[in-house]
């Protein structure tokens, strides 16, 4: 989903070392500084859809921006506002009239996407989808890949009722372990190339900030996406986050069967018999969280 908010929120992720500094806990019972929220501050945006709230309190603004001066950017502006609006007929109408003005933009193939999606439309909208990363291979900081794959998934479990609970829709295989390994095999990117553990994390975590904020509890779209990328934090990140993802997880649909059970009680004695080291931000890292400067 190509949505303004939600680009200024992973942009925030990305410069978030100079100012957060929470200390979590690794599968080991390590403990590291992963730069950014933890736990349940980590989720909170994804339960309380702030982008959305953000995104219709600014609706005066955006539509006289548009009327004032109606570029491209405020006009993809106003789409947007639409399609939060829950306007899906009419955000598709604004841009493929944007499309005819402004040919070729990259943007309103991903905007057009998301609207073709929420209104339903699941084959167009891979499409269009496909469209953009063809036109802007860097599409939503190289995301997109996963919008595809969603799309993909929800095309077959038309088809087939139990697809999501037989499949992983970001393509992900865990040992049935309480503290799995990363996965043998990640999944293709935008470029087709195997994507690397910290990609696979920031494109769950884009991914899922803007779908949460369109996609109320429950959904099994959203909650397959939330136990894979928890299960991702606890093979290779803080456990204080794979924690809090079951449990948004739960909230969206998953089952907490006896492998999720087994998995948190791990994770929560991990998390008390941690020992708190001299610096937290020594030498330890976590093998998904993102470099500096990515």
């Amino acid at each position: 989903m190509k949505i303004l908010l939600a680009t200024a929120l992973l942009l925030l992720a990305s410069t978030a070392h100079a100012c957060i500094n929470e200390v979590g806990t690794d599968r080991s019972g390590r403990r590291f500084a992963p730069d950014w929220y933890l736990g349940d501050d980590f989720t909170e945006p994804m339960r309380k859809r702030d982008g959305r709230e953000y995104a219709l309190k600014r609706a005066t603004e955006t539509i006289a921006a548009a009327r004032k001066q109606p570029s491209f950017a405020s006009l993809t502006n106003l789409g947007v506002l639409l399609i939060y609006q829950g306007q899906y007929p009419l955000a598709i109408r604004h841009f493929l009239s944007l499309e005819r003005r402004y040919p070729g933009h990259h943007e309103t193939a991903a905007n057009l996407g998301t609207a073709l999606e929420l209104a339903g439309q699941d084959h167009v909208a891979l499409r269009w989808i496909r469209l953009g990363i063809q036109r802007n291979a860097n599409e939503h900081l190289r995301t997109e890949w996963l919008h595809a794959r969603i799309l993909q998934a929800k095309i077959a479990a038309a088809r087939e009722p139990d697809y999501l609970q037989r499949h992983s829709i970001a393509g992900l295989r865990f040992e049935a372990k309480p503290a799995p390994a990363l996965p043998a095999v990640m999944p293709a990117g935008n470029d087709g190339q195997p994507v690397k553990p910290w990609e696979l994390d920031r494109s769950l975590s884009y991914q899922l900030m803007e779908r949460t904020q369109f996609v109320p509890a429950p959904d099994p779209v959203v909650a397959n996406l939330l136990s894979d990328w928890a299960t991702l934090n606890l093979a290779g990140g803080p456990l204080e986050n794979a924690d809090a993802l079951y449990e948004l997880a739960v909230d969206y649909g998953a089952p907490r069967d006896a492998l999720m059970r087994e998995r948190q009680a791990y994770i929560r004695k991990t998390i008390a018999r941690a020992q708190e080291p001299e610096d937290a931000t020594g030498d330890y890292s976590c093998a998904i969280c993102w470099p500096r400067g990515q």
